[in-house]
């Protein structure tokens, strides 16, 4: 008997051992900067984004460097669970509105996971000068059935993201890195695309039809 119970203690601890993922906030807002590690082509975009995982949204005022062309400039909002996205060109303001083919892409990390331990970001030989953070990897299948690998680091306070790298067979390696994140969003109406995108019903009807109680409906 004291044999059993000792053994079923050692699984107990063993298993209360094993890193669980930390949860995210769902909504969110800072600055992003993505950069493509292809040396075939050079790709960056940098810009302000709102993040909102609870009804799968995003905004993204960017600019846009593709070789040696002349950088662009951009509005984007995506509304992944509509599967429809807005671009503003912001030079010229016009707005063009697509379907969404791509998979949502969650900052938070996924449920299956697998740590990689935990680290500084920076030192931490003295107070201050380090962020502890928390590294994760994996991969998964998108719907088109493609292999997404993945590693990234979030902050082992509040479970932020920091910087993720991405790798797709098709696409080549993408990197992701978010700084000057405040949680919460701050202008509810963030997602609701502009006049210029919209017909003059859509834009009298603009916050039923895209704001937080057009979400909430859809659920």
């Amino acid at each position: 008997m004291f044999s059993l119970l000792v053994i079923v203690c050692a699984i107990v601890c063993t298993l209360a051992q094993v890193p669980r993922p930390c949860v995210s906030p769902p909504q969110w807002e800072g600055r992003l900067f993505d950069y493509s590690s292809d040396t075939s082509e050079r790709f960056a975009r940098s810009g302000r984004f709102s993040y909102d995982s609870t009804y799968q949204r995003e905004r993204l005022i960017e600019e846009i460097d593709v070789g040696n062309e002349t950088a662009q400039y951009y509005d984007v909002i995506a509304l992944f669970q509509a599967r429809l996205e807005f671009v503003i060109n912001l030079r010229s303001r016009n707005c063009s509105r697509r379907t969404i083919t791509r998979p949502w892409r969650d900052f938070g990390i996924p449920e299956n996971a697998r740590s990689y331990g935990e680290a500084y970001v920076g030192t931490s030989a003295r107070p201050g000068a380090g962020l502890l953070v928390t590294i994760w990897g994996g991969n998964f299948t998108t719907p088109q059935n493609e292999t997404i690998y993945y590693t990234g680091t979030w902050t082992y306070e509040g479970c932020l993201p920091v910087h993720r790298t991405v790798y797709t067979p098709t696409s080549g390696i993408f990197h992701d890195a978010i700084y000057d994140i405040t949680t919460g969003i701050r202008d509810p109406n963030v997602f609701v695309p502009p006049r210029e995108c919209l017909t003059d019903e859509e834009y009298k009807m603009r916050h039923k039809l895209f704001g937080e109680s057009a979400m909430k409906k859809k659920q």
